[in-house]
């Protein structure tokens, strides 16, 4: 009986560690478009298809965000050249499914950001933006669906009031639609499906998409002083500017208003000054936060003092003891998981903020030692996170790679991290949208559903059509195998791989023999219409089998249908080598296959490497 040393997991990938000293079981440099799953099956990564219609125009995705409003509405916004969109599905009872204008005229060079903050008096929540000028906007999500005009009045779909659908009561009463750009003032009706008091109706018909206007808040703080970063800390909206060193905090009941006394009241408006520009926000526990320059962090201590019988606060800010270049690059690369926070630095790592309690020096920890050479050659500018299933995704679209931290916790509560195989995909900003992961492009107004489907599209083109799908160029790079004896020459003459595969794939077994083949580089190919080596189809995965963490319900990494189980030897002629790398590759559309164990039946050669002697 033939005895074969076999690597029956996949654990992770790294790149920082010499690769004929790793580990056989991880992934290597080279690694990309793969993943690996909570059975620990590495696997060709799946595709994308678009949310909404094609557009080849070269201006890429700056921002986005998927806004979940005090009311239960959700709206998923994109901002790209000077367009923010909402993008509407069905809307009372009428399907849109469409990204849709917000507003237009944004600076075409600044990123558009936001925050949100609850207004009392409408008894909603507003989004309050910024663009990097001296002005603030406001929004409140309010959209409606034409179903007839008279001529002062606009009735809309469904069985909701206006003021259901977020239309304001007392503030601007200005609605836009979307269609042309034309601006229209109403008096009343937002109690019920008929807004009146509309001067001229002319230009509305059925069907047209209604928007609240969004408002601008002129000279916000003060006339030629910009705003570039916002953030919303019990509900006190905060500004930061790239220009100064100041953060300005509003009062908590009117977010324009960022005056204070002194002494300072509760809920009344406050200043932060720092030694840098502010670049991100975030809060622990109890403490808001902000991320200043390359190397700064501090945090906002409000104490409270009684000043006379009246309760007062101080407002006063202390910089945090943090190491050089360990700031935050920018707030889209900064991810609030519970009370940890995890962001990408100028270093640059990917660093972990915990232990809200101990404030005073920080000593964020680091996350991607394991893959630090990738990190040090890769280019960061408007990198962009997210946090979707237990794992942190981070976009570095200058390249178009994204590389994901997944975060495994057993039964027993121990917690396991490992770093994916880097992806190759075109996308900045990501958004989850009705619980699925969206990548937006960093390239062209396009915005993708991620891992779905085993083919990709080409911009602008049609994923039910052929000719535009694009190949996935799959690859798993596994660590050098040296059979436990670096020094001793070894040979084989069987190959054993098993795994899963559908019918049309060919995939490319790759033999690596010493240092990038120096010895012999030999090819195989499993067939996955080979009925010799196949056996049943793999099950899909149903809630009792993976966990709910891991796959989104109708599955980010189920297998297709027709997947079949397979086991295959390969024959092999005889050669000694010191260590072998195996490949596994396929660069076609449409296609899947996954690795469930490999090796040889190894042995020491009868051969001694009598070369390398001197």
């Amino acid at each position: 009986m033939e005895k074969f040393a076999i690597a029956e997991e996949t654990l992770g990938y790294v790149s920082s560690e010499e690769p004929t000293n790793t580990n056989i079981r991880y992934l290597r440099a080279g690694s990309q478009n793969v993943l690996i799953d909570r059975q620990r099956k590495v696997k060709l990564s799946p595709g994308y298809k678009r949310l909404g219609a094609g557009n080849t125009a070269l201006t890429p995705i700056r921002n986005a965000w998927t806004w979940h409003t005090s009311t239960g509405s959700s709206w998923p916004q994109r901002f790209y050249d000077d367009e923010l969109e909402v993008y509407i599905g069905t809307l009372d009872g009428t399907a849109v499914n469409a990204w849709t204008r917000v507003k237009d005229a944004w600076s075409t060079t600044e990123m558009l950001r936001a925050a949100t903050w609850f207004d009392t008096g409408e008894n909603i929540d507003l989004q309050i933006m910024v663009n990097g000028d001296d002005n603030s906007y406001e929004w409140n999500g309010a959209i409606a669906v034409v179903s007839s005009i008279t001529g002062t009045t606009v009735t809309k779909t469904g069985t909701t009031t206006f003021a259901q659908n977020r239309f304001y009561t007392t503030r601007n009463k200005t609605f836009v639609n979307t269609r042309t750009g034309t601006e229209y003032t109403y008096t009343g009706g937002e109690s019920t499906t008929t807004l009146t008091g509309i001067a001229d109706t002319t230009g509305l018909i059925a069907g047209d998409i209604l928007v609240q206007k969004v408002i601008t808040d002129t000279d916000t703080i003060a006339a030629g002083r910009n705003n570039d970063t916002i953030y919303s800390f019990e509900n006190q909206i905060c500004l930061g500017s790239f220009d100064d060193e100041e953060v300005h905090i509003s009062q908590n009941d009117d977010w324009d208003d960022f005056t204070y006394s002194a002494p300072r009241l509760p809920g009344e408006g406050g200043l932060l000054t720092l030694d840098d520009p502010a670049n991100a926000f975030f809060s622990l526990g109890k403490f808001l936060v902000v991320s200043a320059g390359r190397s700064s962090f501090f945090r906002a201590n409000y104490e409270e003092i009684t000043v006379g019988s009246t309760l007062a606060e101080t407002l006063r800010v202390k910089k945090l003891d943090v190491g050089v270049d360990q700031a935050a690059q920018n707030q889209e690369s900064l991810i609030q998981v519970g009370n940890s926070v995890i962001y990408l630095s100028h270093e640059p790592a990917v660093r972990i903020i915990e232990s809200p309690e101990n404030l005073d020096g920080i000593n964020p920890r680091t996350l991607s030692n394991p893959i630090k050479p990738d990190m040090d050659d890769e280019t960061w500018a408007n990198a962009c996170a997210i946090w979707y299933k237990n794992a942190y995704y981070l976009s570095a679209p200058t390249n178009s790679h994204v590389y994901i931290l997944e975060f495994v916790e057993d039964a027993d509560g121990k917690l396991r991290r490992f770093w994916q195989a880097p992806q190759v995909l075109p996308v900045r900003p990501f958004s989850i949208i009705n619980n699925l992961l969206y990548g937006h492009s960093n390239s062209v107004p396009e915005t993708y559903e991620l891992f779905t489907g085993y083919s990709r599209i080409v911009a602008g083109g049609d994923a039910d059509v052929v000719a535009d799908k694009v190949p996935i160029n799959a690859i798993a790079k596994f660590a050098y195998n040296n059979y436990g004896d670096r020094e001793l020459l070894k040979t084989f003459d069987l190959y054993y791989v098993e795994g899963e595969i559908t019918p049309s794939t060919d995939l490319t077994l790759e033999l690596l023999y010493d240092y990038e083949g120096e010895v012999q580089n030999t090819e195989k190919t499993i067939d996955g219409g080979d009925e010799d080596i196949l056996g049943g189809v793999v099950g899909q995965s149903s809630l009792g089998q993976v966990s709910l963490g891991q796959n989104p319900l109708g599955g980010l990494l189920n297998p297709p249908s027709d997947a079949r189980k397979f086991r295959v030897e390969f024959e092999i002629a005889r050669e000694d080598f010191n260590e072998i790398s195996p490949i596994f590759s396929t660069n076609e559309v449409d296609r899947y296959w996954a690795i469930i164990a490999h090796g040889a039946n190894a042995k020491a050669s009868p051969r001694k490497n009598i070369l390398v002697r001197k």
